[in-house]
């Protein structure tokens, strides 16, 4: 495969990435002010990523990496450099200005889409599931969300962790196209290995405390055995 290939599947992938973000952007709900109108128009002002958003970047990342015969660890929940689910206007806003004189009109950095820039930002991202009642069906999230573990994940960690599915009426699952999860990002790839390690004991705590559990079960950690 020549490297004009390589680059023109490289474009498509992009294209068809870009066209699942929009489609998950538009997809969700529109915000309620404080007069009780609605915000049709809340992706593009708010900084607030859909709840579904950060799921699929992770699995965008992992694809691309795993199409790269240059990957080495291929762990299917390994943490990925991905685009960053936060701002969510790094998927709405584009820079229309033309491109300068001179500039390659194909180059792969530029990230043009209809004539337009997309900006971008990667990040370390991993994804951790949830526990849910088996009985009431309802999925455990908001005990890592307390202050002192936000802090933690913060000042420790130098991880931005978000907890998605949990919030609002019936746990707020009505608005996701995914189960409920826990999105760890960081600027370095060490930071969110450490914090995926730390929250998912807690999670663990939580499961033996309330008799929950998770779908697919405990999270493999690093030294640990897959159960049989």
């Amino acid at each position: 495969m020549s490297g004009t290939d390589v680059r023109q599947l490289g474009r498509l992938r992009r294209a068809l990435e870009d066209s699942l973000i929009d489609y998950v952007i538009e997809d969700a709900p529109t915000e309620q002010q404080e007069d009780g109108a609605t915000d049709n128009n809340s992706a593009n002002n708010s900084a607030n990523p859909p709840p579904s958003l950060g799921r699929l970047l992770y699995a965008l990342g992992l694809s691309a990496a795993n199409a790269s015969p240059k990957t080495k660890d291929r762990a299917p929940d390994r943490s990925v450099l991905a685009r960053s689910h936060f701002p969510v206007y790094l998927h709405t806003k584009r820079d229309t200005a033309k491109q300068s004189d001179g500039e390659d009109k194909n180059n792969d950095n530029s990230n043009n889409r209809n004539g337009r820039n997309l900006i971008t930002k990667k990040v370390w991202m991993n994804v951790l599931e949830l526990p849910r009642d088996g009985e009431t069906k309802e999925y455990h999230g908001r005990f890592l969300a307390s202050r002192s573990f936000m802090n933690y994940y913060r000042n420790h960690f130098h991880c931005r962790v978000d907890i998605y599915g949990v919030w609002g009426d019936n746990g707020g699952k009505e608005h996701l196209l995914c189960d409920p999860y826990v999105l760890i990002t960081s600027e370095e790839k060490a930071n969110v290995d450490k914090c995926v390690q730390y929250v998912e004991h807690r999670i663990r705590d939580h499961e033996e405390k309330f008799e929950v559990s998770r779908v697919g079960g405990r999270r493999v950690l690093r030294g640990e055995k897959a159960e049989s």
